[in-house]
């Protein structure tokens, strides 16, 4: 076997993908992002990165918390355009029909649709050259009695393994040449689908 030098960049598989929701002064957001990670056990924190021309970025800076949520492997088209869109220009809430549900101990709302809820609130913010690390205690853990295991945790074989991009280089758009006015075309077949019970 042959070792070469590549140029640097975020190299890293299976890519995890979840929601991230926020709000502040009555605006509520809900964006995709790939780049999470658990970071501290006692007490438990885990760490986002987002970049600050994101909306939602504005909204947790200001809040001091958001909720993490898990979806279904099925739900990428969601994921998709929830992360590919902006709040500036649609109405996230109304196209993707993610359900949500006032969170326990934040104000950023939970979302019924995926299996498992996590409430975070913000511990410290590391300014990085392209984006803000938002470090964050996880405050409460919400999840579908049909993911909880035996040991009475989230037990991920139920959740299919999750949903993860399958691309090595973590980037902002993961999914090749992706356009938001086909990405809703999908995600309102797959609703009318579900609707219809098809």
């Amino acid at each position: 076997m042959m070792i070469k030098s590549l140029p640097p960049d975020t190299t890293l598989y299976p890519v995890p993908v979840v929601l991230v929701t926020s709000a502040f002064d009555g605006v509520e957001n809900v964006l995709a992002i790939n780049r999470i990670a658990s970071v501290n056990a006692e007490p438990p924190m885990l760490a986002i990165s987002i970049r600050p021309g994101r909306a939602s970025h504005a909204l947790i800076e200001r809040s001091g918390e958001f909720v993490v949520s898990l979806p279904w492997p099925e739900m990428e088209v969601v994921t998709d355009y929830v992360g590919t869109t902006t709040l500036k220009r649609v109405d996230k809430w109304q196209a993707s029909g993610l359900r949500k549900q006032t969170g326990n101990l934040v104000k950023a709302p939970l979302l019924l649709d995926c299996p498992v809820n996590i409430e975070c609130k913000v511990f410290n913010i590391l300014r990085l050259p392209s984006h803000s690390l938002f470090v964050a205690e996880v405050l409460a853990i919400h999840a579908d009695d049909t993911v909880i295991g035996k040991r009475g945790e989230v037990d991920w074989d139920l959740i299919r393994g999750g949903l993860a991009y399958r691309a090595a280089v973590v980037r902002e758009r993961p999914v090749a040449d992706i356009r938001p006015h086909e990405l809703l075309e999908r995600l309102i077949a797959l609703r009318s689908r579900n609707i219809t019970g098809d």
